[in-house]
This record gives structure tokens, sequence and C-alpha cells, in this order.
């Protein structure tokens, strides 16, 4: 998207977003209701909904326990909607805007701009944060860097997912799924490990930058606080981002880049974290397809780029 255009999207949607509730496997539950809406149902079979192309989450332990009570009977959006487990993790959402149509620096489809749904800590996870890590200062952290597109007004940002869309063709494309957080903790961690093996009077900031915290504060910060969000928060940023494209921007096709053809169009020289995407797509039920996103072949930039691609594909979802 133009530059422009994102800013006057986040100036109408307003950049703090809202509280973002999730717990794992939450995502099937509104997309098994995106599916009966999709379908015009308010209510709907069990079985009808085994047969679309959400089936494949019934064979989820959480999805079964949930959904036992009512047997092979009739469940509602409403009823979808209303199941939490007792503890949700809970989040900030914010919007920021990333990239300035320079192609190889940006890792845009598209020399433009993408907007961004940052998915940011609150409360209880800072302040274990602040009390263990003793950060040097309060908005740029160890494990953070604003050369990505992070929230700098204030927040924290675990993860982030960077978007493009046109209304036009009611498409969306998932360009990236990223964090910085969880990764950088468990470097400094692991580094610090192993160099204390020849010293073991080293502390946290003598192998990373910003740590006032002792080894057995960062022990218990990357083992024991941030291990819950490094299990979920792939799926917490997906399950966000798709909530955000279906029912704020009200865009029902979302695409996202399979590995190959988002390193080709994306010219990433390094290789990201496969399992982003390969596992994660699919654990939502994104199907394969050589079907080009309509609004990306409209563009002359990239359509150059996929034409030089051989077998360009990438997953799609119709919610």
């Amino acid at each position: 998207m133009k530059q422009k255009d994102i800013k006057e999207i986040i100036t109408c949607l307003g950049e703090e977003r809202r509280l973002f509730y999730y717990h794992k496997d939450r995502y099937c539950f509104d997309l098994l209701r995106y599916e009966m809406d999709k379908n015009k149902r308010q209510t709907c079979k069990l079985n009808q909904l085994k047969q679309s192309q959400f089936g494949h989450f019934f064979t989820k332990k959480t999805v079964k326990e949930a959904l036992s009570p009512y047997g092979q009977g009739e469940i509602s959006q409403e009823q979808l909607n209303s199941y939490w487990q007792e503890k949700p993790f809970i989040f900030a959402l914010t919007l920021g805007c990333w990239g300035n149509g320079e192609r190889g620096w940006d890792q845009t489809s598209r020399n433009q701009s993408n907007l961004v749904l940052q998915i940011n800590f609150t409360g209880e996870h800072l302040a274990k944060y602040y009390s263990l890590i003793k950060p040097g200062r309060q908005d740029e952290g160890p494990f953070e860097s604003d050369i990505h597109p992070i929230n700098t007004k204030g927040r924290h940002t675990m993860a982030w997912v960077r978007l493009d869309f046109d209304l036009d063709t009611n498409e969306a494309l998932i360009e990236e799924v990223q964090n910085d957080w969880l990764r950088d903790a468990y470097s400094a961690y692991q580094r610090l490990k192993a160099k204390r093996k020849n010293n073991p009077s080293l502390k946290p900031c003598d192998v990373w930058y910003d740590i006032g915290g002792g080894y057995e504060d960062l022990s218990c910060y990357v083992e024991t606080c941030l291990q819950p969000y490094q299990q979920i928060w792939a799926e917490a940023s997906l399950a966000a981002a798709i909530q955000f494209i279906r029912e704020e921007i009200g865009i029902t096709q979302i695409y996202y880049h399979t590995y190959e053809t988002g390193k080709k169009i994306k010219d990433i020289a390094h290789n990201p974290p496969r399992s982003v995407y390969t596992k994660l797509p699919k654990q939502f039920g994104f199907k394969l397809t050589t079907e080009v996103p309509t609004f990306l072949y409209n563009d002359k930039v990239a359509r150059r780029y996929i034409k030089a691609i051989p077998q360009p594909r990438w997953f799609v979802m119709r919610l």
C-alpha cells in the first residue's frame, strides 16, 4: 500500500487498538465462527462444521473438550465466541507503518509500505520483566530494536505481523510474522551460560547490553516467565492478524507467503524461520494455491518478480 493510505487507515482506526485475549487454540473457535458467518448461519450442526475447510480442528483436544457437551447437535456463533479457558494471555494491539519503497531493505512484495499489527506485552509480564531484567531504559529494552517495526510509543512489542492489502480486490497478504524479543532473550541467556563455563562471575550485562539483573534473574525470566509466550507467540500473532483483517478491515480473502515464493518476491537473502511459513499456515487451515493475488499481479514491479519465479505459490484462506 502507499504510505499515505496506511497513515489514513491508522488515523481512522487509531494507533492504539485494544486488548487482545488469547489462549492456545483460540483461533479454532474464531475460524469456525467465521465459517458459519460466511454461510450466513447463526447456528450449525457440528457434523457440517466437520466437513468444512476447518474440519481438522476437531482432532484437537481443546476443541474436542469444549464441544463435547453438544454431541452431534447444533452450536451457535455466540457459543463458539464465548468459550474461554480460565486464564488467557493478554496483549495490547497497536498499529504502525513499515517501508519506504526500498524493496531490498523493506522486504515487501510491492515497492510500497506495509501496515503493521504489533502484539505488545501488558502488565503482568512487564512487572516481571522490570523486576528481573532491570533494563537501563524504559523505552527500547535489551530485547527489541527500532530498526524493526515495533511500537516506539510506550509499548513493548513481543511480535508483529506485516500486512499488505487491497480493499477493491478484497485481498490481504500476510507478509511476515516475526518476533525479536523471545529470540534475543534466549540468545542472551545462552551466550551468558556458555561464557560462564570459563568465567563463572560474568553478569548478563557483560555479554548483552542494558540488562541490570543478575544471572539468576535472567535465568528465571527466560526459563520461567517467557516459556509460556515462546509456545504461543506465532499462533497468537497470526490469530490476532486474521481477526483484525476479517473484523476491522473487512477483507475475507487472506493470502500468506510460502517459504520459497516469499523469499524470492521479497528479495530476502537470509533464511527466515521455515516453520512460520510452512507449519503455521497449515495449522490454521490455509490451503496451497498457484493463484496469484490479483492486487500483486496488477502491480507492475511485483508482476515482474512473480514472472521470474518458477511455479510461485501462496497459501490462501477464504472467510
